[in-house]
């Protein structure tokens, strides 16, 4: 059954980190990234879907809104991480689980 899921959703930490693993015998849909910097400065995001970078430290401007919709499945025990640097940069990944 796929549910409807929010891997993550808050300021991106300054360290890599695993946001969410994909749960025994599961998989994962990213279908939407969205990246916002509510500061007045240039921030960056990462995002990492089994170690690959999709956002590979995308500058974000000051006030500014990407947003990212694609279609990438995980598999049981693959991960979602995310980070940002340089303002308090804000990221929301969702998409649906299947387990």
């Amino acid at each position: 059954m796929a549910t409807p899921i929010s891997f993550f959703r808050g300021t991106a930490p300054t360290t890599l980190t695993t946001a969410y693993t994909v749960p025994e015998a599961g998989t994962a849909i990213v279908t939407n990234i969205v990246a916002a910097n509510p500061g007045t400065a240039v921030g960056a995001v990462v995002v990492k879907l089994d170690g690959v970078e999709i956002l590979p430290a995308v500058g974000i401007a000051a006030k500014g809104v990407l947003t990212l919709e694609i279609n990438q499945v995980i598999s049981e025990d693959q991960t979602i991480q995310v980070q940002g640097s340089g303002s308090a940069c804000t990221l929301h990944v969702c998409g649906v689980e299947v387990v």
